[in-house]
């Protein structure tokens, strides 16, 4: 069963990425680059922000607006010196605990923009086009967030069999899947259980809502304040509150970013895996509830509802197989292949992954390895995803009592 939903939903996945298209830019734009403010939360920065921060500016914004807490106060400046001689369009402000939500809505409080851009701080607009395309879908007055096509950043001495790590391929794959997936299921039914977090461009008017802020900064797990997941609940959000959202895939508005060289990646993706879980259990099992869910976003609620089921499914599944492959080895060689390289097979998408990435061919079975472990992440996600810690930084949320 689990193996014929998984073979109709790339069927169906097929066609709908067929009826994607992204927004153009309109004649006469009712937004420009001055409505922009980008708003950065930051800690333990890395020395490639300067960089991020001279592209920021190259497109224009309205301003800067740079959170850190008092220990990094200094570094942060150091950072960004030599750009804070040539523009006044840089403000860095501190936030008593590094905490991301808290962070973000001390800077939403300061914006001065109609749109305000949630950046990480090593996402990398190296195309001019981030900006105008981003704001082209504010055209619909009944959108409230967007975001779009992101890539990992590869600098030119990595792009390298030899030198580039499984880690960094296993991110590249993951964004690479992301950028076909969030189309499709955005084209299903216009919804989305995120908007990246990498940059999401979203109405100030939401963000600057007293509820809103109240509500993004006061979530509370366990008895502490929630420090992540910032992004799965501020789409969460704009869809509960009669907004849409928008997936804008369009090339001339890539975005790139930093990604793990080594095991942070899987820390990495546990705290997303986590913050998935506890928006999934909360939307299908709370607010809204699984019947309204199922009004509204028909197919982001089989989605979750696949997320969530998949450890027992596919634990099912390989007992079944390997009572097959013990019983009638023939059989379950001849599924194995079709799983592999028929319709519901993954071998088309890590041919295209290699099509892109062809210095990571090398990796591709310890990739696909790493895929069929999913499973076993997943329960441990979803037993522990009470767990908020950031893991890949050192926050202060986890001494925040609610």
């Amino acid at each position: 069963m689990y193996r014929a939903w998984d073979v109709y939903h790339k069927v169906l996945t097929s066609y709908l990425a067929k009826k994607y298209r992204t927004v153009p830019l309109p004649s006469t734009p009712s937004y420009h680059s001055s409505d922009v403010s980008i708003i950065v939360p930051t800690i333990e920065t890395e020395s490639s922000f300067t960089d991020c921060v001279r592209l920021w500016l190259r497109s224009n914004p309205r301003e800067i607006i740079i959170v850190t807490v008092p220990r990094y106060k200094t570094h942060v400046e150091h950072l960004v010196q030599p750009m804070h001689n040539l523009t006044d369009k840089i403000t860095i402000l501190i936030a008593p605990v590094a905490n991301k939500r808290q962070q973000i809505m001390m800077g939403a409080k300061k914006a001065t923009g109609k749109i305000i851009a949630l950046v990480d701080d090593d996402a990398y607009w190296r195309s001019s086009g981030v900006i105008p395309y981003m704001l082209a879908a504010f055209e619909d007055a009944s959108i409230g967030a967007v975001a779009g096509l992101q890539s990992p950043e590869i600098p030119i001495d990595r792009q390298d069999a030899g030198v580039v790590t499984i880690w960094e391929a296993a991110a590249a794959l993951d964004m690479f899947k992301m950028n076909h997936d969030q189309p499709v299921r955005f084209t299903a039914d216009g919804s989305l259980w995120v908007l990246s977090g990498r940059t999401v461009f979203i109405r100030a008017a939401i963000m600057q809502d007293p509820p809103f802020a109240e509500a993004y900064t006061h979530q509370v797990i366990d008895g502490k304040i929630v420090n992540g997941a910032d992004d799965v609940w501020v789409t969460e959000w704009v869809l509960d509150h009669d907004w849409k959202i928008c997936v804008q895939n369009a090339p001339e508005a890539e975005i790139l970013t930093n990604v793990p060289r080594d095991w942070k990646f899987v820390l990495q993706n546990l705290r997303w895996d986590r913050g998935n879980f506890r928006s999934f259990c909360g939307r299908i099992f709370g607010s809204p509830g699984y019947r309204a869910m199922m009004q509204r976003h028909p197919h982001l609620t089989m989605v979750m509802i696949e997320k969530l089921t998949r450890p027992v499914w596919a634990s099912a599944y390989v007992v079944a197989w390997s009572t097959t492959l013990w019983t009638a080895p023939w059989l379950a060689t001849t599924f194995l292949l079709w799983m592999t390289f028929g319709m519901g097979g993954s071998f088309w998408t890590y041919r295209a992954f290699v099509k892109e990435y062809p210095y990571m061919a090398g990796k591709v079975w310890k990739l696909m390895l790493m895929s069929n472990m999913g499973p076993i992440m997943d329960i441990y996600a979803l037993i522990t995803m009470k767990d908020d810690r950031w893991l890949t930084r050192v926050a202060d949320a986890q001494h925040v009592k609610a």
